[in-house]
């Protein structure tokens, strides 16, 4: 395979009329040739790679032998012919395939020139330089900006400060063409989306005057979660009050026993929980010396449990 008669026949065939099932048959001679162009593949071959019909194949290589693009020479083996013996025309291929390539080179630098005379052709700009020469009072843009402009030197040419650097006012800021929202829109949407927000951190008046009593503790404490808790209460058919009962005699119990803001203190959710701790006596502990005391008080708190399950006080002996 040559490389070099496959790039010319690329470059060379399709702009001089050859097309189609021609110029595809000389792209295959040429990936069979060497760099002189000669090649030797089978009609049979040829046919089966490109998928054409031997008489389109055979008509497309006498055509080309007759435009001069190729020759063939006829071999025979013994009684039988072997395949033809093709030379592309390597030289006719290599001028013309120089001359497109010039010719595309050449249109590449016109489009390269007419773009650094013409910027906007390539990069249309809303800002236009300045024509007018610098004042003798304010110093030109290349002095300010310490960047050497070669209008200053006095040369010739059409590379100016306006196309190497972005325009100074186009980088400034302009609150009403960039911005997005107005500041009234923003500040609107902001207090629609504020009641949207403190709904889903509502809490009920009864819960919010238990949190106040509920005691300290040290680590988490979920206040969504208690209310949580409170309102599947509720649902079960317990009384805010009872809870906020249940809740202030928790918080004496807590302060009595000294474990103001510490772990010990349950977490509100548990307390309001399904064990249901806020109906628990949470009896105050005795005070010191008061070993009797602390004795009655219990009993006295056992009592009081009777009552509320329906029990007579009267039965308990101390």
């Amino acid at each position: 395979m040559s490389s070099k008669i496959l790039g010319n026949v690329w470059d060379a065939c399709a702009a001089y009329g050859v097309k189609g099932a021609k110029l595809m048959i000389m792209a295959r001679l040429a990936d069979y040739s060497n760099d002189d162009g000669v090649c030797y593949p089978g009609v049979e071959t040829i046919c089966r790679q490109l998928g054409l019909g031997e008489s389109t194949v055979r008509t497309a290589i006498s055509e080309l032998e007759a435009d001069g693009w190729l020759t063939r020479q006829s071999r025979r083996k013994g009684n039988r012919n072997t395949s033809n013996l093709y030379h592309l025309n390597a030289d006719r291929l290599e001028q013309l395939a120089r001359t497109e390539r010039d010719k595309v080179a050449e249109l590449k630098q016109q489009r390269r020139l007419s773009v650094l005379r013409d910027p906007s052709k390539s990069e249309p700009s809303k800002s236009e330089p300045s024509k007018s020469e610098p004042s003798k009072s304010e110093p030109s843009e290349s002095e300010c900006s310490g960047v050497f402009d070669p209008s200053d030197s006095g040369k010739k040419t059409v590379l100016t400060l306006q196309n190497l650097a972005p325009d100074p006012q186009g980088l400034k800021h302009d609150p009403q063409v960039n911005s997005k929202h107005d500041p009234q829109d923003i500040g609107a949407s902001a207090d629609a989306s504020a009641p949207a927000r403190s709904a889903r951190q509502e809490y009920s008046p009864e819960f919010e005057q238990a949190w106040q009593e509920y005691p300290k503790r040290a680590g988490g404490n979920s206040k969504s979660a208690a209310f949580k808790a409170w309102k599947a209460r509720i649902r079960e058919g317990i009384k805010p009050e009872t809870m906020l009962d249940g809740v202030k005699r928790y918080a004496a119990w807590v302060r009595a026993t000294g474990n103001t803001g510490t772990q010990f203190v349950k977490q509100a959710a548990t307390f309001f929980g399904p064990d249901r701790h806020f109906e628990d006596f949470w009896q105050q502990p005795a005070a010191p010396g008061g070993g009797r005391q602390r004795q009655v008080d219990v009993l006295a708190g056992l009592g009081a449990m009777s009552d509320k399950f329906g029990k007579s006080s009267d039965k308990l002996t101390f």
